[in-house]
């Protein structure tokens, strides 16, 4: 096969994606051997979790990154980028090496579709991608981010775990996980390993924790916790975050909100596994590393004035953490919103909680097969006491916005992260001309 170039490549995904999402791990274990097994080469960090896996991610990428070791990084979904899923020391992976590596795997998950065998989905064509390229590329390390869940995710066929970690869990893909938190932590619970070491969010609800304790023991797993009597918040407004913890003092963090602070912690305790394994991680790389750390989409301040944000909270924890920070960084400030979301999300309990902060709410759908549509979003909202607009282009939503603001108001968008390029896009757009 000649190799695709990238928008063969792209192309060539979106005809994956038709098949949806399908737990299980026949099929990429499959694709793995036919590759000769290139995670087998590879030493990971995994982390599961309803929110904040990949914030957490970043933190330790980069931590690990400024101690000096090539780290590879596989998050999803992407935001701006099909690129930005797989980076190496927070470099992307180009469109030559992103073309050429899919490539590679095509040809393996054809000559299966050959021999009878389901054809991947798009999800397992670029997990088998990410392990190979990480192979190749000779990482010292390789943080994966689970998709969906744990026990049944894609990536979680890997052997050499160092560390698993677990970021806050909550109801969340529930036609697939479950409909408890005991049921979904379970699921999460699917990536630890025997007697390998894991790392958790220090605020959890108690039936969580329950649940991660009783697996834990279950596999002989040493569970750390982050030590909240050893933080001490001293900065959290729109410019970032001032915290200390246990020996760090005055550690910066360029996000914003509290939910962010626990996230840094949490891959802070990871650095300090793997100190025990005897990892180089000195306290400079960890102050370095948080210092450095950008993430898309999460409370992106496209303006002070007026404020204009993006997130990609797109579930009720998510939106509690994004309001909560709003109210810190922008206090006494109202907004119009632009909301979009799946289906599968909570959506009515996502707009009741944006009320405390929107005026005036504009629902919009989502460019996936999977939108919640302007029909449901409407009726979700009830009678709620503000004004709620139904525009179905998220373009236009965002338009509409702009034009139906006072001079004291600021806008979010918030919602699915497939409509961040889009709302993204026409804000910078609708900026650039006032």
């Amino acid at each position: 096969m000649t190799i695709m170039n990238y928008q063969d490549t792209i192309q060539y995904l979106h005809v994956c994606s038709r098949l949806g999402s399908r737990p299980g791990l026949d099929s990429i274990r499959e694709i793995l051997f036919r590759l000769d097994n290139p995670e087998k080469s590879l030493r990971f960090i995994h982390i599961a979790g309803t929110n904040g896996k990949g914030s957490i991610g970043c933190y330790i990428t980069e931590m690990l990154g400024a101690a000096g070791y090539c780290v590879g990084f596989y998050t999803s979904p992407a935001v701006y980028s099909p690129c930005e899923i797989m980076r190496i020391n927070s470099r992307e992976i180009s469109k030559a090496d992103f073309a050429k590596t899919i490539t590679t795997v095509r040809q393996v998950a054809e000559s299966m579709v050959e021999e009878g065998l389901y054809p991947p989905t798009e999800f397992e064509i670029l997990t088998a991608t990410a392990y190979l390229y990480f192979a190749q590329r000779k990482c010292d390390l390789v943080v994966v981010e689970c998709g969906m869940g744990g026990r049944l995710d894609a990536t979680n066929v890997m052997e050499n775990v160092e560390v698993s970690v677990l970021t806050r869990i909550d109801y969340d893909h529930m036609a697939f996980l479950g409909s408890t938190l005991s049921a979904i932590t379970k699921e999460k619970c699917g990536i630890l390993h025997q007697a390998c070491p894991v790392v958790v969010y220090p605020c959890q609800e108690e039936e969580v924790y329950l649940t991660i304790v009783e697996e834990a023991n279950k596999r002989g797993c040493r569970i750390y916790i982050p030590d909240l009597h050893a933080l001490t918040e001293e900065g959290n407004d729109a410019e970032g975050l001032v915290f200390s913890y246990g020996p760090y003092s005055n550690l910066t963090l360029p996000m914003r909100g509290r939910h962010q602070i626990y996230n840094a912690i949490t891959a802070v305790e990871v650095m300090h596994v793997l100190q025990k394994s005897a990892f180089s991680i000195s306290a400079q790389a960890i102050r370095e590393g948080l210092h450095q750390s950008r993430w898309l989409g999460r409370f992106e301040v496209l303006s002070q004035n007026p404020p204009v944000i993006l997130d990609g909270a797109h579930n009720s924890n998510g939106v509690s953490a994004f309001i909560a920070t709003i109210k810190q960084c922008f206090p006494g400030t109202s907004f119009i919103g632009v909301l979009g979301m799946l289906r599968d999300k909570d959506y009515g309990t996502c707009i009741q909680m944006l009320s405390e902060i929107c005026d005036t709410l504009i629902i919009t759908e989502v460019y996936n097969s999977r939108t919640a549509n302007i029909t449901e979003l409407r009726q979700a909202a009830g009678h709620l006491p503000i004004s709620l607009l139904t525009v179905p282009n998220p373009e236009q939503a965002v338009y509409e916005a702009f034009i139906c603001r006072n001079s004291s108001q600021g806008i979010v968008c918030v919602g699915s992260l497939y409509n961040l390029p889009i709302y993204k896009a026409k804000c910078q757009q609708l900026l650039e001309n006032m």
